[in-house]
C-alpha cells in the first residue's frame, strides 16, 4: 500500500498546463527504492508549467533507465497510455522487475500495460546502447507477446515503420521487412515495387482470389497465376510509365502540400534526438524530410475506388489465365465496375480500357514466351537422323496382296459407354448459393434443365423479366463464384450448365417450388 499523498489536476479543454504539485511524504521512510520513486515523480514540479505528458515520460525515463529491482510480487496493471507519474508504488516495483528480465531476454507472464510501457521507452531508445539494438528489443518482445497480446499488432507494424524513418538504421526498410517477414502489414507500401505477390494485392482488393476455384485447384496454378498476376503488373507499369505517372497513382492521390509529420502517433514519444537534414523514402514512394529537426512528409489519400481496381486487375488477370490454361471453367471481369474510377483515372490521363488491354497483352506475351519451344538441331546429326527416319519408316510399312499396309498403329479405345460428372462435394456454398439466388434465377436454372428448351424461350423469359440474358447468367455466375468459387453456366451458342455441378443445381431447383 502506497504512503504518499499526491494531488493530481487535469489539463483544461484549453489545454493550458496546470501545475502538479509535488507528492507529499507522509511520515518517514529509508526505503531507498521508494525514495527513488519520489524524485522521480518530483521531477513534474520542475517547471511543470513547460511539460507535456510525452516529455515528462522521457524525462523519467531517462532519471530511471539504469534503475533495477528485485520485486518478488507481482501487481496487475490496466491504464490507457500508461505512463510512471500515475503508477503507485507497488506497480512501478512490479515493472522495473519485469523491466530488467526482459532485458536479459526473460519475458514472463504480465500484464499488457506493463508491456507497452516497454515499448515507450525502446521508441525512445531508453536502456538500448544504440536504434539498432532498441529494434532488436522490440522484435524480441513482439515475438514473446505476440500471440498472448494481439493488440500489439494493431500498433507496431506502424511504430517500427516509424522507427526506420526517425533513426538512422544500417539497413533499409525494406530489408527490415523480408528478412522478418512481415509483407502482410505493409501490403500498401508494397504493392508498387514489381515484386509483390498477387496475396500482396489482395488484401486491398474487393475480390478475393484466395475463395477461387482455379487458385485453390493445385499449387501449380497458384504458382502460374501469381507469375502472370506479375506479367500484367509489368504491362500496367510500363503504360504508366509511358504516361509519365507512377502505377501507385492510379490508387492514390498525393497532396502538394507538405505536413508536419511526428513520429509514433498514439505512443508517449518525445522528439528527443537532434537530427541532421535528410529526406528517407519509403516503399511505395512514401518521402519523409528532417529540416531544422522538423519533420514533414506529404499528404496521400487512397482513391475511393482503390478496391474495385484492384479486384478487377486480379479477377482480369486471372480470366486470362484460365482462358490460357484451358481451365474448366471461365470467368469474366466486368469493366462496368470500374466506372467510378473512370473519372479519376481520366484526370491523370489513362483509361479504363487502356488498362485492360495492357493486362491482355502483357498475359498473352507472357503464355507465349511460357509455351514456346526451343528447339537446337546440330546440323551435323542432320544426315543421321534422316538415315534413322527412313530406316523407321521401312519398319512400320508392309505389303499385303500388292498393297502397302501401316502396321505399329494402336487400336482405337473400347467404347467407354455414358460419361458420368464428377461430383465436386456438398457443403455449405450450395447452401448459401441456393439463398443467395432469387426466383427469375431459379426460374431460368429449371428451364436449362428442362427438356426441349431451346434458346429462343429463355431469352424470351429473360426479356419478360426486363433482363438481357447476358445479365441473367452474369448475375448467377456471380452469386455462384462469391458462394462456391467457380462459375456455373457458360453461354455460347447455347446455355449450358458444367456437368460437375449438375447434381448441386438440380437439388438447388427441385428444393424450389415451381411457379
Amino acid at each position: 500500500m502506497d504512503i504518499f499523498a499526491e494531488i493530481e489536476i487535469a489539463e483544461p479543454q484549453t489545454g493550458q498546463k496546470i501545475a502538479v504539485p509535488a507528492p507529499q511524504i507522509i511520515g518517514g521512510d529509508s526505503d531507498p527504492v521508494r525514495q527513488k520513486f519520489y524524485d522521480m515523480r518530483g521531477m513534474a514540479s520542475d517547471n511543470p508549467y513547460t511539460w507535456s505528458g510525452a516529455r515528462l515520460f522521457y524525462k523519467q525515463a531517462k532519471f530511471m533507465e539504469n534503475f533495477e529491482d528485485d520485486y518478488g510480487g507481482e501487481m496487475e496493471f490496466s491504464m490507457h497510455c500508461p505512463c510512471y507519474q500515475r503508477m503507485g508504488y507497488e506497480r512501478l516495483r512490479t515493472y522495473f522487475t519485469r523491466r530488467m528480465a526482459a532485458r536479459r531476454g526473460e519475458f514472463s507472464d504480465t500484464s499488457l500495460s506493463y508491456v507497452f510501457l516497454y515499448v515507450y521507452e525502446l521508441l525512445s531508445c531508453v536502456g538500448a546502447d544504440s536504434p539498432l539494438q532498441a529494434l532488436e528489443n522490440l522484435l524480441a518482445l513482439r515475438q514473446a507477446y505476440a500471440e498472448k497480446f494481439p493488440v500489439l499488432d494493431e500498433y507496431l507494424p506502424a511504430w517500427l515503420k516509424d522507427f526506420h524513418v526517425y533513426y538512422e538504421l544500417p539497413h533499409s526498410f525494406a530489408q527490415f521487412v523480408c528478412d522478418n517477414n512481415m509483407h502482410e502489414f505493409y501490403a500498401d507500401l508494397f504493392m508498387f515495387d514489381g515484386n509483390a505477390d498477387i496475396l500482396a494485392w489482395n488484401k486491398i482488393s474487393a475480390y478475393d482470389v484466395t475463395k477461387s476455384k482455379f487458385y485453390t485447384a493445385t499449387a501449380e496454378n497458384a504458382t502460374i497465376l501469381n507469375d502472370s498476376f506479375q506479367a500484367a503488373i509489368g504491362g500496367l507499369t510500363a503504360l504508366c510509365e509511358k504516361k509519365a505517372i507512377r502505377l501507385k497513382d492510379l490508387f492514390t492521390h498525393a497532396g502538394g502540400d507538405e505536413i508536419h509529420w511526428l513520429p509514433f502517433r498514439r505512443a508517449l514519444f518525445h522528439p528527443w534526438l537532434r537530427q541532421e537534414n535528410r529526406t528517407v523514402e519509403l516503399p511505395g514512394g512514401e518521402i519523409f524530410k528532417c529540416k531544422d529537426n522538423n519533420w514533414t512528409t506529404f499528404h496521400t489519400a487512397a482513391y475511393a475506388h482503390k478496391k474495385d481496381l484492384a479486384a478487377f486487375i486480379i479477377k482480369k488477370t486471372e480470366a486470362q489465365t484460365r482462358a490460357a490454361t484451358a481451365f474448366k471453367t471461365k470467368i469474366t471481369a466486368d469493366p462496368s465496375t470500374l466506372l467510378k474510377a473512370s473519372a479519376a483515372l481520366t484526370e491523370i490521363g489513362i483509361t479504363t480500357r487502356e488498362i485492360e488491354n495492357a493486362i491482355e497483352k502483357s498475359i498473352t506475351e507472357f503464355f507465349a514466351e511460357k509455351n514456346r519451344i526451343v528447339i537446337n538441331v546440330d546440323r551435323k546429326n542432320l544426315d543421321r537422323i534422316r538415315v534413322e527416319a527412313d530406316d523407321i519408316t521401312e519398319k512400320l510399312v508392309v505389303e499385303e496382296d500388292g498393297k502397302e499396309k501401316t502396321v505399329g498403329a494402336l487400336p482405337p479405345p473400347p467404347p467407354q459407354g455414358d460419361a458420368v460428372p464428377l461430383t465436386p462435394k456438398i457443403g455449405d456454398g450450395w447452401a448459401e448459393l441456393s439463398s443467395q439466388l432469387g426466383e427469375t434465377e431459379k426460374e431460368a436454372l429449371k428451364m436449362i434443365f428442362a427438356e426441349n428448351v431451346d434458346m429462343g424461350k429463355i431469352k424470351t423469359f429473360a426479356d419478360s423479366k426486363g433482363l438481357m440474358l447476358e445479365i441473367l447468367v452474369d448475375n448467377i455466375n456471380e452469386k455462384a463464384m462469391e458462394a462456391v468459387g467457380d462459375n456455373i453456366l457458360e453461354l455460347a451458342d447455347e446455355l449450358t450448365v458444367y456437368d460437375e455441378y449438375k447434381n448441386e443445381l438440380m437439388a438447388i431447383c427441385v428444393a424450389t417450388p415451381h411457379r
